[in-house]
């Protein structure tokens, strides 16, 4: 696997290395441009995704850092509740990979990885009550 060399902002095309890594949660002509810190975020994010159960059926369709900005998709069809928790984990990944926009509370904030296993915990509990598990 050969990934492709950093631009100037760092960022560089990791598409090749989740098809790799975790090909059934990777749409076809997905696209994936982070920098390294925010690939190993996304990574850990996708980690808990995959642990929500079997039929999930969780496909990344695209994760860009346009610096400012960003292009974040994806798709799931999973049961009702593996949808909210994967919405939710997803939507709390966007808000703490380092991205820059008018929807990012703290621009440019980035979790540290040691986070987000508790981060993710609060999440899923918050989804549990909305289900009222």
């Amino acid at each position: 696997m050969r990934l492709v060399p950093a631009n100037d902002d760092g960022l560089r095309d990791y598409t090749q290395a989740l098809l790799f890594i975790c090909p059934q949660m990777i749409a076809e002509g997905c696209s994936v441009i982070l920098n390294e810190r925010q690939f190993e975020i996304l990574k850990a994010y996708l980690k808990h995704i995959s642990q929500l159960g079997s039929r999930v059926y969780f496909q990344l369709e695209q994760c860009v850092d346009h610096a400012p900005g960003y292009s974040l998709s994806w798709d799931n069809m999973g049961n009702a509740y593996q949808d909210d928790a994967v919405d939710a984990i997803m939507e709390h990944m966007a808000q703490n990979i380092g991205f820059t926009a008018g929807s990012i509370e703290r621009p440019g904030h980035m979790i540290e990885l040691s986070e987000i296993d508790d981060h993710i915990k609060v999440v899923l509990a918050a989804v549990d009550v909305k289900h009222g598990f």
